[in-house]
């Protein structure tokens, strides 16, 4: 009974199993399907991303090719501009076109130069576009069934938008190789090809790269094409290009590079550039801490930045130890990076040791953080009674950084005119709503000083002819001559020696054009005389007799005449009463007394200043463009000895250095020196011979030359204009301009032969300088002519091969004089409150054994490091000899005295190291004012100035892909 069931439920379930191997077997079979179906479309998928893998390979490799192609096209565009020296400068869409073509032309303008790399022409280009051209038919490696077989100047493709691109002047080049010829495609599979295409703006040129992959199994090469535009600009690349030494004194600052390309570093004095610390000297605890981080500087500092790198393995290693250098029994911490920048300089051993209470920022004087956000704070750059350590220091320091946030709204409104920035003085970048100042939040004239202003000596590099192993050579210790941190821009050295032309271009005079520039042709007001006479309401033939009757103090015009040399006695017949003064002004190591002309209190618009007018103005106003007339040809080497004087003891007045007779006045006075031509001798001229120490051969009647010991080693006289010249003061201009307002710009003859004594140019006093007035900017009387505004914005001084002086050797703190654009000179010095907005460019470039540095016979002499551009007070153990140290005045009452007044002028006449004349009073130092020099990249440089074209990477316009 109990069995039955159990069977039954046996074969039941053998049935089941039957089924369920059918059931299983189909199973298999359907997953050994879909298995072999995805393993048969993994393979697919497999070859074909190897194939896709394969593809971007040589996709890629194309696109290396065309970004080499891109940046060999770069190189040769660069190369090719360089070539071109021209004397414009407002690269415009016309110019930029004609250039490009080859129809641009200027007698002014050098021919192309050689190509720098020394590939053979058949002719010189006559364009950029054939200069490009040229240098790719020498390639060899090219590939002549594709494309073009040679370089080809020819019309835009086909479809080129000519909206963007210009319809001619398209080069396109053969397609070169990447690696040597092995034969066949195979062998050598990668190529680019180069295609220059201007631009319909006429300033820019697209340069189209496109890179070949021949190794591709297709019929067809991969190609990949990328393309980046090009401006063509005229530019100088340093805040200040020198031939001369550069020196930078203390309270001085330069953003942008400093080129110097003097190299004769074994002369005494021979280091092409000189830093001074704008803090040593502040503090004599101060200064020990800086005399240690100087010597470690010496020794671990390896990139010549002046800073020490924290964490660096050779320079954090050489930080100094701490010290107690106080002496209050704790150490002072005075090696931290308070400004938090990873690097240690100055700047923070300075922060550190005038932070008083350790918040990582220095409050200035009651007089700087009035209305500022510090105004409540206790001041902390302060001597110990509470008077200002430098406030000229602080106020550099706490503004040399004007546009903090970048956004290119910056500074104030500078209502009192006086160039710094006065409580209740309105901010340019301010946010009405929020109602703060936007620099000032960052840091911008906040009262304190703090790591928000970023302080750097020099925020650019030092770029240098000489090499360092040179420069080493002569003068072992020349980095201890090197003060202030560098901060070059991003992948630059601190500095560059050896510097190519195309880095440190050579600005001589030659590099200025000969023909009346744009700014020449400004000054086209009325005469000098007519616009003098005008304003003393009198008529210009008046002027030889007028009388000045009004006092020194009036604010009327005033005019103190100087009255030629009718005598022939050497000296202006009214010099008994004339004004004199020394040259350089209050210099206290002068080279010559110059008897003036006085202008006070005039103003001259457009004026045309004559030759030899040698005048003093006070208090007068310039508008528009001052042009200094002066003789070009003066390549004597006796022009600055003609009409030297000395200060005669017994009148108290300059007389000739060298005293002449007049011969040919008297019966028998007939032995003409014969190398005079007839209009030098009597009755034409009277000639005026030296009763001792003649200067030339017709110092001496002919019938005596026979009997004057080196007769034959005198040099031939000097002629001008058929007449005989033995002062050469009426045929040159050194002007002295005190308390002056210039409301545009000054350009003067650029002299052959710079002749620092006769052709001089000094600004003193308060003199400014400004493009719009600043009391009446709306008064067309005293503003610029609208016509005339673009081309004084290129300069504010075009001076070449003039000495110029900016401030005195005892600046007052109310100077204040703002240059803007290319600033050029022959060589010049800046000292007291002097702002450069541009780039400073010096023409003078002192040789031994070339003019001014030869004796009458030819024979070198002098050293050239004598000649300098003086950035602030330098002294004559730094090779000024002009110059006065403030280091070395002496300090009387707490005071430090620059001289002795013994005349009641307020100027030192005698030197404060000499014991004090009875009667004088003493002349305190005024402090070394503030100086700061900011390079424009993007000034526009005047016509005239002959410099090299340059192409200017749009970074921005970089493009994958065809046009």
């Amino acid at each position: 009974m109990t069995s039955h069931p159990r069977t039954g439920h046996v074969h039941g379930r053998r049935r089941r199993s039957g089924d369920r191997r059918g059931v299983a077997s189909i199973l298999a079979m359907m997953f050994l399907i879909l298995f072999g179906s995805l393993a048969t479309a993994m393979a697919i998928a497999s070859k074909g991303n190897i194939r896709n893998s394969a593809t971007h390979l040589h996709v890629m490799r194309a696109l290396g090719a065309a970004e080499t192609g891109l940046r060999i096209g770069q190189a040769r565009l660069a190369e090719s501009t360089g070539r071109f020296i021209v004397s414009h400068s407002e690269i415009n869409a016309a110019f930029g076109t004609a250039i490009w073509n080859g129809t641009w032309s200027d007698p002014d303008d050098p021919a192309p130069l050689a190509s720098p790399s020394g590939n053979d022409e058949a002719s010189a280009p006559a364009g950029i576009a054939q200069a490009v051209a040229n240098l790719h038919a020498a390639d060899q490696n090219i590939r002549t069934d594709l494309g073009v077989s040679v370089p080809t100047i020819g019309a835009a493709v086909t479809d080129a938008d000519l909206t963007v691109y210009a319809e001619d002047g398209w080069v396109y080049t053969p397609i070169v190789w990447l690696d040597t010829d092995s034969g066949g495609d195979h062998g050598r599979p990668l190529a680019f090809s180069v295609t220059y295409a201007p631009l319909a703006n006429g300033t820019d040129v697209r340069v189209i790269a496109t890179g070949y992959d021949f190794d591709y199994k297709g019929s067809r090469p991969i190609t990949r094409t990328v393309t980046q535009d090009f401006r063509l600009v005229k530019r100088v690349n340093s805040a200040i290009n020198a031939p001369t030494r550069i020196m930078v004194g203390k309270n001085v600052q330069v953003v942008g590079d400093l080129a110097a390309r003097y190299t004769d570093v074994e002369q005494t004095h021979g280091d092409p550039i000189v830093m001074r610390s704008d803090f040593f000297g502040l503090d004599p605890t101060l200064d020990s801490k800086l005399t240690d981080f100087f010597n470690a500087l010496a020794s671990h500092d390896v990139d010549g930045d002046n800073r020490l790198r924290i964490g660096h393995s050779i320079e954090g290693a050489g930080i100094p130890l701490d010290k107690d250098y106080d002496g209050d029994g704790h150490m002072d911490g005075a090696f931290a990076d308070v400004t938090q920048d990873g690097f240690l300089d100055e700047f923070d051993i300075f922060l550190k040791h005038y932070d008083k209470n350790g918040d990582g920022m220095v409050v200035l004087s009651a007089a700087l953080k009035a209305g500022t956000p510090a105004a409540m704070l206790t001041s902390e750059f302060v001597g110990s009674g509470g008077l200002p350590v430098d406030d000229d220091l602080a106020y550099l320091l706490d503004t040399a950084n004007p546009d903090r946030n970048r956004n290119g709204l910056h500074g104030f409104i500078d209502t009192n005119g006086n160039g710094i920035w006065d409580e209740g003085e309105a901010f340019v970048d301010r946010d009405q709503d929020a109602g703060i100042n936007r620099d000032q939040a960052l840091g911008y004239r906040d009262g304190v000083l703090d790591r928000r202003d970023q302080y750097a000596k020099v925020r650019g590099r030092l770029v240098l002819k000489v090499s360092d192993a040179s420069w080493k050579a002569a003068r072992p210790d020349y980095d201890s001559r090197l003060r202030g941190s560098l901060k070059p821009r991003t992948g630059q050295s601190p500095r560059l020696y050896d510097a190519p032309d195309d880095v440190l271009p050579d600005i001589g005079v030659g590099n200025f054009s000969s023909s009346m520039t744009a700014l020449k042709a400004a000054a086209d007001g009325e005469s000098f005389a007519a616009q003098v006479a005008a304003q003393l309401g009198i008529s210009t033939g008046a002027l030889a007799a007028y009388v000045e009757t009004k006092p020194e103090s009036s604010d009327q015009p005033r005019y103190l005449r100087l009255d030629p040399d009718n005598t022939l006695d050497g000296l202006p017949d009214n010099w008994e009463t004339a004004y004199f003064e020394k040259m350089p002004y209050n210099s206290p190591n002068f080279s010559d007394y110059y008897y003036r002309p006085v202008y006070q209190n005039m103003t001259f618009k457009d004026v045309r200043i004559p030759i030899g007018t040698n005048a003093l103005f006070r208090n007068c106003t310039f508008v528009g463009v001052t042009y200094v007339r002066t003789t070009t040809s003066n390549g004597v080497f006796l022009w600055s000895e003609y009409g030297r004087m000395d200060l005669d003891t017994g009148s108290g007045r300059p007389k000739p250095r060298v005293s002449r007779i007049v011969y040919g006045d008297s019966v028998g006075e007939t032995s003409y020196p014969t190398m005079l031509p007839s209009s030098a001798i009597p009755p034409n001229q009277m000639i005026l011979m030296a009763l001792s120490s003649p200067l030339d051969k017709a110092d001496i009647p002919d019938n005596m030359t026979g009997s004057i010991n080196g007769y034959e080693s005198l040099p031939e006289p000097l002629v001008i204009g058929g007449k005989r010249v033995t002062d050469t003061k009426p045929h040159s201009n050194n002007i002295r301009f005190h308390d002056c307002l210039f409301v545009g710009s000054i350009v003067s003859d650029s002299p052959s032969t710079y002749m620092q004594v006769r052709n001089k140019l000094q600004f003193t006093g308060k003199t400014r300088f400004t493009q719009r007035h600043p009391e009446f900017p709306d008064d067309s009387s005293l503003n610029p002519k609208s016509s005339d505004l673009a081309e004084i914005a290129k300069s504010s001084m075009m001076l070449p091969n003039y000495s110029v002086d900016i401030g005195t050797f005892n600046s007052p703190s109310g100077q204040n004089v703002a240059l803007k654009g290319a600033i050029i000179a022959g060589v010049m010095d800046v000292r007291g409150n002097t702002s450069i907005d541009g780039a400073l460019l010096l023409t003078f470039s002192p040789t031994a054994g070339q003019m001014p540095l030869v004796d009458a016979l030819g024979n070198p002499v002098g050293n050239p490091a004598g000649f300098n551009t003086s950035l602030g007070y330098f002294g004559p153990e730094d090779g000024d000899e002009e110059s006065l140290d403030p280091d070395t005045l002496p300090i009387i009452g707490g005071v430090r005295i620059a001289g002795w007044d013994t005349n009641g002028d307020g100027l030192a006449d005698v030197n404060g190291n000499k014991p004090q004349p009875p009667g004088s009073t003493p002349v305190p130092f005024h402090g070394y004012g503030r100086i700061i020099i900011r390079f424009d990249p993007d000034m526009v440089l005047p016509n005239g100035v002959k410099l090299p074209l340059r192409i200017q990477p749009l970074s921005a316009t970089y493009r994958e892909g065809r046009l």
